[in-house]
C-alpha cells in the first residue's frame, strides 16, 4: 500500500511538470494579450493602423478556449471602425448586432454592455439620436447597477457629449463633470483629457467663453507637453470658435487661418476641410464673402452628410452668404439641406440660427407671411435654449455643491471594483500555478479558496450595503431617487402616469419614548414586511429617512395610487403586532402625488407628495391623502 501511494504521487509530480511546461507557453501569451488591452483601454492609441497591429496581434495570442478575451476582443473590434468612412457605419452596426446574439455573453454582462454600448454609439453616428439616448439611459443605469465604473464613465461621457451637441447644457454638462472625475478616478488621463475637451466645449456653447478657452488651453498645452502637435493645432480650432462668438473676428481669422496651414502643408485633407468650413463663418461676419465661398467650394468634396456636425454648418453657412449676395434661391436649397442635417440629431442651436437666416430671406422676397413664420419659429426655439442656458448655471452650481459627494461615492465604488480586479487577478494566478499548488498539497489550495471565498462575500456585502438600508433591508435613499429620476424621465418621454406616495409612522417618537428604540427599530422591520407584502415586486419601495418611506407607482395614475396608498394605511393599523409589548399599536400617514404637465423636475413631484403627506398628519393622521 505505502508503495501504490508512492506511485501516485510520483505520477501527481510529473503531471505537474507536464502541465507546467504547457502551462507557461499559454501564460505569456496571456501576459502580452492583457498588456495589449490595457493599452487599448488606456486611449493613448490615436492611430488607426497601431490599433488594428494590436488586434491582429491578440488575434494570435487569444486561444479560442479563452472565452472571456474572446468577447474581449470582440470589444475591441467593435470600437475599430471608423465612424467617418459613411460605409463604416452599418458595417459597425451589422457586426454589434451579430455579436450580441453570442449566447456565452450572459455569462459576461460586463462585455455585453460594451458592446451595447458600441452599437448605441454608432446609432448616434447613423442619425437614430432617438434611439442613442435611451441605449445611453439603460447602459448608464446597469452599469451603475454592476459598479463598472469605466461604462459609466464612458457611456456618460458620450450622453454628455450629444445632450450638450443638442442644446441640452444642462444634462450634458453634469454628465461630462462626471465622466471627467470618473476618468480621473480610475488614473485613466488621455480619456480625462478628452473629457476635459467635451466640458469647455459645453462651456462655448452656454456662452462661457473665458472659462471655455482657459479648459481649451488646459487641453492644448497638454497635447504639446506630449509633442501631439495634430492635437494641439485641433485645439487652436476650437479657441478660434470661441474668439470668434466673442466678437474677437480678426483673432479668430488668423487661428483658423494657421490652422488650415498646417493641415494643408501635413497633407490631411479631411482635416483641413472642417477647418474650412469655421474659418467661412468668420469669413461671412467681416463682410468677405467670395473668399467665404471659396473655402466652403474646398471642403465640400470631404464633409459628408454622415459627418452631421460639420455639414449641417457648412449648408448654414453656405445660406449665410448667398443671403448677404441676395441669391435668396441658392439660400433656400442651402437651408433645406441644413435643417435637414440639424433635424436628425435634433440641434436647437442651428436650428434656431437657420430659421432666423430663413426669415431674412423671405423679408428679401418680401413674402411676409412666411418671414413671420420662420421668425416665429426663430423666437420658440431662442427660448427654449435661453430656458436651457439659465437652468445650466443651476446645474453647474448644483454639480459644483455636490462635488464632495460624488467624489466619496465613486472612491467607494473605486474601491469595490479593485477588490473585484485584485480578487480575479488572484483567481488568474491561482490557475496558471495549478501543477505548483497540487504538488505543494491540499492545504495551500483550501487556504487560498476560504480567502477568495471570503474576498467574493466581502464586495457582495459592500454592494449591498451601498444601496440598502441595513435595518429594514429596503432600497436605501441613494437607490430610489437614482430610480425615481429614471422613471421620471420615462414617463416624461412616453407619455405614461407615473405616481409616489410617501408616508411615516405616525408618533414614531412617542413609540420610541413609550417603549424603547429596540421596540421601534422592530416596528420598522414590521412596516417593511407589510410594504413586501401590499406593493409585492411591482413598485419600488424605500427607506428614506427615520420613519420616512418612499413609494415608486410606474404607470399607475392618481386613483390607482390614492388605492395603494390606503391598502398601505389599512394593512399597518390592523396589524399583526403580537410579537410586540402589550399595548402596542402603530399607523401611518401618506401623502399621494401624480405627474402631470407642470411637473418639470422629480422635486415638484415629490413636493406634491410631501404636501399631500402633510395634510393627511393635519387632518388627524392615520390615513392617506392626494396631492
Amino acid at each position: 500500500m505505502p508503495k501504490l501511494s508512492l506511485l501516485i504521487q510520483i505520477l501527481l509530480f510529473v503531471s505537474t511538470l507536464t502541465v507546467c511546461s504547457l502551462g507557461f507557453a499559454e501564460q505569456t501569451n496571456i501576459q502580452k494579450a492583457d498588456k495589449i488591452f490595457a493599452i487599448i483601454d488606456s486611449g493613448t492609441i490615436d492611430n488607426p493602423e497601431a490599433y488594428n497591429l494590436h488586434l491582429t496581434q491578440l488575434e494570435s495570442l487569444i486561444s479560442k478556449g479563452d472565452t472571456s478575451r474572446q468577447l474581449r476582443l470582440q470589444r475591441a473590434l467593435c470600437w475599430s471602425f471608423n465612424p467617418y468612412i459613411k460605409e463604416q457605419i452599418p458595417t459597425a452596426l451589422a457586426f454589434a448586432k451579430h455579436v450580441l446574439t453570442n449566447p456565452k455573453l450572459v455569462n459576461f454582462p460586463d462585455h455585453k454592455l460594451d458592446l451595447e454600448l458600441c452599437h448605441t454609439w454608432f446609432s448616434e453616428k447613423h442619425g437614430n439620436v432617438e434611439a442613442a439616448l435611451k441605449g445611453y439611459n439603460k447602459i448608464i443605469e446597469e452599469a451603475y447597477a454592476r459598479e463598472n465604473l469605466r461604462l459609466v464613465a464612458d457611456a456618460r461621457n458620450m450622453r454628455g457629449f450629444l445632450r450638450s451637441y443638442q442644446g441640452n447644457f444642462t444634462q450634458g454638462l453634469e454628465d461630462l463633470l462626471i465622466a471627467h472625475a470618473l476618468y480621473q478616478n480610475l488614473n485613466l488621463p488621455a480619456w480625462a483629457h478628452s473629457s476635459l475637451y467635451e466640458i469647455a466645449t459645453s462651456y462655448r456653447r452656454l456662452g462661457e467663453h473665458k472659462n471655455a478657452i482657459r479648459y481649451f488651453k488646459q487641453v492644448q498645452n497638454g497635447h504639446i507637453n506630449k509633442q501631439n502637435f495634430d492635437g494641439a493645432n485641433a485645439i487652436s480650432v476650437s479657441i478660434a470658435i470661441a474668439e470668434e462668438e466673442q466678437g474677437n473676428l480678426e483673432v479668430a481669422k488668423t487661428l483658423f487661418e494657421e490652422s488650415h496651414d498646417y493641415w494643408r502643408n501635413n497633407k490631411k485633407e479631411l482635416e483641413q476641410a472642417t477647418v474650412a468650413v469655421n474659418i467661412a463663418s468668420t469669413l461671412i461676419k467681416l463682410g468677405e464673402f467670395t473668399q467665404a465661398h471659396q473655402y466652403l467650394d474646398e471642403a465640400e468634396p470631404f464633409i459628408l452628410s454622415t459627418d452631421t456636425a460639420f455639414y449641417s454648418f457648412l449648408h448654414l453657412f453656405r445660406a449665410q452668404a448667398y443671403l448677404a449676395e441676395s441669391q435668396l434661391s441658392q439660400a433656400h436649397k442651402s437651408i433645406a439641406y441644413a435643417r435637414s442635417a440639424f433635424s436628425r440629431v435634433k440641434n436647437i442651436r442651428g436650428l434656431a440660427q437657420l430659421q432666423l437666416v430663413e426669415s431674412q430671406a423671405f423679408l428679401k422676397q418680401k413674402d411676409w407671411k412666411q418671414a413671420y413664420y420662420a421668425l416665429s419659429e426663430y423666437m420658440k426655439l431662442h427660448i427654449e435654449l435661453d430656458s436651457k442656458q439659465l437652468s445650466s448655471y443651476t446645474t453647474e452650481m448644483r454639480t459644483r455643491f455636490n462635488a464632495d459627494q460624488i467624489e466619496q461615492e465613486n472612491r467607494h465604488l473605486i474601491e469595490n471594483q479593485q477588490l473585484r480586479e485584485l480578487e480575479l487577478a488572484m483567481l488568474e494566478q491561482n490557475e496558471l500555478q495549478q501543477g505548483i499548488i497540487i504538488f505543494l498539497g491540499g492545504f495551500i489550495i483550501l487556504i487560498v479558496s476560504v480567502f477568495a471565498y471570503k474576498q467574493i462575500q466581502k464586495n457582495k456585502l459592500l454592494s449591498a450595503l451601498a444601496l440598502t438600508d441595513d435595518l429594514t433591508q429596503l432600497p436605501n435613499r441613494r437607490y430610489i431617487y437614482a430610480k425615481a429620476q429614471t422613471y421620471f424621465e420615462q414617463a416624461q418621454r412616453t407619455e405614461s402616469p407615473l405616481s409616489v406616495i410617501t408616508f411615516d409612522i405616525d408618533y414614531f417618537k412617542l413609540i420610541n419614548d413609550k417603549f424603547g428604540h429596540e421596540v421601534g427599530d422592530h416596528a420598522l422591520k414590521l412596516l417593511a414586511d407589510t410594504c413586501r407584502e401590499v406593493l409585492a415586486t411591482q413598485y419600488k419601495t424605500a427607506r428614506i429617512g427615520g420613519e420616512e418611506f418612499l413609494v415608486i407607482l410606474p404607470d399607475t395614475d392618481l386613483a390607482q395610487g390614492y388605492k395603494i396608498a390606503q391598502a398601505l394605511v389599512h394593512s399597518v393599523r390592523y396589524g399583526d403586532f403580537s410579537q410586540l409589548p402589550s399595548g402596542f399599536s402603530m399607523t401611518i400617514s401618506a401623502g399621494v402625488a401624480s405627474l402631470s404637465t407642470a411637473d418639470s423636475k422629480l422635486s415638484l413631484l415629490l413636493k406634491k407628495a410631501d404636501q399631500a403627506l402633510y395634510i393627511a398628519k393635519t387632518e388627524g393622521r392615520n390615513q392617506a391623502r392626494m396631492g
